[in-house]
């Protein structure tokens, strides 16, 4: 197992906090799900978008539990030079048509995502994901193995067993109030995913990402996120080369709780720490991450 930690500019050196260049967004373009799937849907669509030559190897990212494809906004003017960046909408995001089932599993959105690849014609890939859809990426991996080559995670999540049901109650409540006065009102909770040296500027980003969500399809996220699947138990099967990238200052998903246990029990995974980043190092720190990630890509 290829195991390290890259501590970046010396040990956990502070970097000052600047404003970085803000790139345009590509527009929203959507796709039709495909037929035999549609059971499983409120309707017949996914939303995306995209950024890049067609031809290019496909490099997909999935985004959090708050967010949708604008989250990526430093990946599409970043990685798109040597990729094909598409960004889904997980379904009940933007304008991408819900999940039928309320408590949606594992399986549920590893299919999800394996509905809109086959929408998008795409049968081989690298992965790029943060938090929630670090979980669906695992998931995919372990449902429909052989199509995923590589795969980059933020904000690593990987479940937790035997949860108590009231610990799943109090957690589900929690959510339920923070979406209680829609997806603007959501916005207020920027400060938790984000480090103490973040700009203005930056949190307003994000803040106007996290207005975007859906309450109805956030709590599929939820729900889905309270399962019982954890990733240690069938991490032997994802044996692609992962990168495991962490903000040192994650107080959603922290290192010692999720990575760090992820990059011991993965067969050809590597971890790298950020400083001066939280739960988003893909937008805090977008340089050293893409960076990172071409890196990567390219071995």
């Amino acid at each position: 197992m290829i195991r390290f930690t890259l501590f970046l500019l010396g040990v956990l050196m502070t970097l000052p906090a600047v404003a970085q260049p803000v790139p345009p967004l590509p527009e929203l373009r959507f796709v039709a799900i495909p037929e035999a799937a549609r059971a499983r849907y409120t309707g017949d669509r996914f939303s995306y978008m995209e950024a890049g030559r067609p031809e290019a190897p496909p490099l997909v990212l999935l985004h959090g539990v708050g967010a949708n494809s604008m989250h990526w906004r430093f990946q599409f003017a970043g990685l798109s030079e040597n990729r094909r960046v598409v960004a889904w909408n997980a379904p009940g995001y933007i304008l991408s048509d819900n999940l039928v089932k309320e408590s949606p599993e594992c399986r549920d959105y590893a299919d999800a995502l394996a509905d809109f690849l086959a929408a998008m014609k795409i049968d081989r890939m690298e992965i790029m994901a943060n938090s929630f859809g670090s979980r669906v990426a695992q998931c995919f991996a372990n449902y429909h193995p052989g199509i995923v080559t590589k795969m980059v995670l933020t904000g690593s999540g990987i479940g937790r067993k035997d949860m108590p049901e009231e610990e799943k109650a109090r957690i589900i409540a929690q959510r339920q109030a923070q979406v209680a006065s829609g997806g603007y009102g959501f916005g207020a909770r920027v400060a938790a995913l984000l480090s103490a040296q973040v700009t203005p500027e930056t949190a307003a980003l994000v803040r106007d990402v996290l207005r975007a969500t859906n309450p109805k399809g956030f709590m599929q996220a939820v729900r889905f996120g309270l399962g019982d699947y954890y990733t240690p138990d069938f991490a032997d099967r994802l044996g692609m080369p992962i990168l495991l990238i962490q903000g040192a200052e994650d107080k959603v998903n922290p290192t010692e709780t999720n990575a760090a246990i992820l990059e011991k029990a993965l067969p050809n995974a590597r971890l790298v720490i950020l400083d001066g980043a939280g739960h988003l190092p893909e937008v805090e720190a977008p340089g050293r991450v893409n960076d990172l990630v071409t890196a990567f890509l390219a071995e």
